[in-house]
């Protein structure tokens, strides 16, 4: 499996193809992918097919913040598992711009860092439905908005807010009166861009149960679990979550 380098700033960021000149807008997936899926993938198409952005950057989590479960995989197997379900897709750019930072993994510190080494494009920052809900006790959110527009994905059994039907060019998972620090003109850029509902219905959790539970790896089934065929061929010769 051959990939293509380009050393930008103190990380790498891995290139499968495309346009390196494209100046349309840059969607970041970050996540700690324990192990990716399809459902990641399908958001990151739905996020990439968008007339206005030209590429998706995956950011692998390397270190979770203290108050959150360890990975059961190793970093660098996580790593290597999202470099395999990227391959061959143009526009997808692998970015571990966290493997080459101390501590914890938080968006904010993760974001900021990648924005002083664009090139004026507009950064978006996917989170998934359920996680948007929260998103006003994020850390250093009100820097994170500053910098990157939210870019909501749409989760299958995560229904939006009940406060009411939004307003026009109002989002349904966010509500403006929590973000009283974001100008006007921010949150309808925020509002204009939305992706649509995938309908995969899978978790990582899940998938980890799965191959813990399993008696015959040889009868498993990627598009059973939900992952992409040669993940599950590394996931297999490497014994991760099999125990």
């Amino acid at each position: 499996m051959e990939y293509d380098l380009l050393l930008k700033g103190p990380w790498l960021v891995i290139h499968h193809g495309g346009d390196s000149n494209n100046t349309g807008a840059i969607a970041l997936l970050g996540g700690v992918f324990d192990p990716v899926h399809q459902g990641h993938v399908d958001i990151a198409l739905s996020a990439l097919h968008h007339p206005q952005i030209s590429a998706v950057h995956w950011i692998p989590c390397a270190r979770i913040p203290h108050h959150k479960s360890a990975p059961i995989a190793p970093a660098q197997a996580r790593l290597e598992m999202v470099h395999i379900a990227c391959s061959g897709t143009d526009g997808f750019v692998i970015d571990d711009i966290e493997y080459h930072r101390e501590g914890p993994s938080y968006t904010a510190d993760t974001v900021k860092s990648i924005a002083t080494q664009s090139q004026g494009e507009t950064l978006l920052w996917i989170v998934g439905a359920d996680n948007a809900r929260n998103l006003a006790k994020w850390k250093s959110a009100e820097e994170l908005w500053n910098i990157a527009i939210p870019l909501v994905a749409p989760r299958p059994g995560v229904k939006p807010n009940s406060r009411g039907a939004p307003a026009p060019a109002e989002s349904s998972y966010l509500h403006r009166e929590d973000f009283p620090y974001i100008d006007d003109s921010r949150w309808q850029l925020f509002c204009q861009w939305q992706l649509p509902p995938v309908s995969a219905q899978i978790s990582s959790s899940q998938i980890r149960e799965s191959l813990r539970n399993s008696k015959d790896f040889d009868k498993l089934s990627a598009e059973g679990l939900g992952i992409p065929s040669a993940v599950l061929d590394f996931i297999v010769a490497g014994g991760w979550y099999q125990s």
